[in-house]
């Protein structure tokens, strides 16, 4: 009957524990939930300071890109690149700064003079 009351206790014992450690583990889980809602919060604020031309604007990409390291366990991300982009080279000639300079300038004095810089700097 003794041992009967021991198991009893043990079984007690060990639900109890059990019990514990349960609360301790959901609490951790809703810490944990809390913690990334802010974290997606703060970069759903953040992305949209990020330039365009950076593979930083694009965070679902990033994450795709990003690897999980088992062996020191972090996350391998893409390092951050501005990606310049170049425009095609238009027509550069004398006439065409001409007619750019004659449209930008609008007192005869200031076209008078964005004219002569130019015809200075072609030379």
């Amino acid at each position: 009957m003794s041992q009967l009351r021991a198991a009893e206790t043990e079984i007690k014992d060990l639900q109890s524990e059990f019990e514990l450690e349960k609360i301790d583990y959901l609490g951790t889980i809703r810490r944990l939930e809390r913690d990334l809602l802010l974290c997606q919060q703060l970069l759903g604020r953040a992305q949209s300071l990020v330039r365009r031309d950076c593979n930083y604007s694009n965070l679902e990409k990033v994450k795709r890109e990003s690897v999980w390291d088992e062996e020191n366990g972090c996350w391998k991300i893409p390092e951050p690149v501005i990606q310049k982009t170049r425009l095609p080279a238009g027509k550069r000639g004398v006439s065409a700064d001409r007619g750019w300079a004659a449209r930008a300038c609008q007192s005869c004095r200031v076209r008078k003079l964005c004219l002569e810089s130019l015809n200075n700097n072609s030379v």
